[in-house]
């Protein structure tokens, strides 16, 4: 694929030098120059010494965009410290793998070869809490979580291909407004963060300790992001964190006892929990999920295309999807979460200038490694709430800022688009102010709209469809 793109550059940027100089004043020793001069970078092999410390900057950033999921999911199903060690571990190690399978094309004909992070998709948050808390027992929550997965996973490769043509029903209006339902409904945990232990008590009130702790984070947080810049400036998420987990065990408000005694390594291993099981409400909802997740990876994949300056033809469109599919049928395979590409990392991307592939293949091998070292999940796990409370804001408002980013495309004149996002966001809010507004509603009903993150991006993707199914008709221009 990307020797035909090359072939098709090197015949433009040939005949444009033919015209400023006669063809016999052409000199052979001049073609492999303009050959050089238009393969991307994205196909770069740099030295070691310049890969490692790129790789392990990207490691750092996808390992702090992807440990909000399980956290968050542990703390609304009530996971036991093994448990909830095991399942960042598991999210870290599958990051590891969808990002190698990402710029690496380690299966033939499916990866698309450019530098995109994968990890952990906030979107699985509330329908994999559902799975775990409806089922008998954890084991047995995983085990549908796993099947439900790989489903997903299966049914994204299966329709890769076609993926395409569909894109004409998810323009920028439905995908910024699913980024900005997302991160509305996820705000919500940053306030049960900071309740640590009151979290879901309506009638509780915060601690002054622990909101000084919160406060006292998110304050520092903001000064620093103002003044640190380049390399540091990426790392200020991190470095927040370490700052306020030091100052949390100062206070007495950190238990390292299951960092002590987690081991320095172990396995990761297929079925965890068991054989995966497939229920059809709970893998309907997932499948949701999926296409939520293809729309994201479609936009995010378009983005570092045109960063690293690589075509975007149907053929490599399909390959994206392709991978998608594969790392989430192999996550659910190692009880991880369905990934999706870390925008952040994208981010880094864009600052560093560096686009090279297999630096984010590099990054992915270190992302294997910490997967394998249950010491640094449980550290992880071992984090105060208030501290990630404090970050709370930072971590889910990249989200709505890339909603915001990508709703700069939008046409809103003469349209009903500030309608779309206005009732999308309005839906997707009601069942995170409200519970249990559906509970008196079927179970499939409740799986779907009982989640803000799948009843807004429904509404968004239904709306649009209604206010311009004339711009979704139009004939779609296809690629030579």
């Amino acid at each position: 694929m990307e020797n035909d793109n090359i072939s098709k550059v090197d015949e433009n940027v040939k005949s444009d030098v033919a015209a400023e100089k006669p063809e016999h004043e052409l000199k052979q020793e001049e073609i492999p120059e303009i050959q050089a001069s238009v393969i991307s970078d994205v196909d770069e092999k740099l030295p070691l010494s310049k890969s490692i410390p790129l790789g392990f900057q990207h490691t750092v950033i996808a390992v702090l965009a992807a440990i909000p999921v399980p956290l968050i999911i542990g703390s609304n199903v009530g996971l036991s410290p093994e448990q909830s060690r095991y399942f960042v571990s598991a999210i870290i190690f599958t990051a590891g793998i969808s990002s190698i399978l990402a710029a690496v094309g380690v299966i033939p004909r499916t990866s698309p070869k450019i530098p995109m992070i994968m990890g952990a998709n906030f979107a699985v948050i509330t329908v994999v809490s559902s799975a775990l808390s409806n089922a008998p027992t954890i084991s047995q929550g995983f085990q549908v979580v796993a099947g439900s997965t790989m489903v997903a996973g299966l049914f994204c490769f299966l329709i890769s291909g076609f993926w395409a043509k569909l894109q004409r029903f998810f323009p920028p209006i439905v995908v910024g407004t699913n980024l900005m339902v997302l991160g509305t409904a996820l705000l919500p945990n940053t306030f049960h963060w900071m309740m640590a232990d009151n979290a879901y008590n309506p009638g509780a009130a915060m601690e002054p300790r622990v909101l000084g702790l919160a406060f006292g984070v998110f304050l520092f947080h903001v000064i620093i992001s103002k003044y640190l810049k380049g390399i540091l400036g990426n790392l200020t998420l991190l470095i927040a964190l370490l700052v306020g987990t030091i100052a949390a065990g100062f206070m007495g408000m950190v238990d390292f006892s299951s960092v002590s005694s987690a081991p320095w390594f172990g396995l990761i291993l297929p079925f965890h929990y068991g054989v995966p099981r497939v229920e059809f409400q709970t893998t309907l909802a997932f499948l949701i999920v999926m296409i939520l997740g293809m729309v994201e990876v479609s936009g995010t994949s378009m983005g570092i295309h045109d960063i690293a300056n690589k075509e975007m033809t149907h053929k490599q469109f399909g390959r994206t999807l392709k991978t998608l599919g594969i790392n989430t049928f192999a996550s659910g395979l190692f009880n991880g979460v369905q990934p999706t590409a870390f925008i952040q990392n994208v981010g880094v991307l864009d600052l560093s200038k560096v686009t090279s592939r297999f630096t984010t293949a590099i990054a992915g091998g270190m992302l294997l490694l910490i997967g394998l070292v249950p010491k640094f999940s449980a550290l992880i796990s071992a984090i105060p709430k208030p501290v990630l409370g404090g970050l709370g804001f930072a971590i889910f408002g990249i989200i709505i800022g890339s909603a915001v980013n990508l709703l700069k495309q939008v046409d809103f004149n003469g349209n009903q688009n500030m309608l779309i996002i206005g009732i999308a966001v309005g839906i997707g809010m009601l069942p995170e102010v409200y519970p249990s507004f559906y509970a008196n509603f079927p179970e499939m009903v409740q799986m779907i709209l009982g989640s803000g993150i799948l009843s807004g991006a429904l509404a968004a993707i239904l709306l649009n469809m209604f206010f311009n199914f004339k711009d979704i008709i139009k004939p779609e221009k296809v690629d030579n």
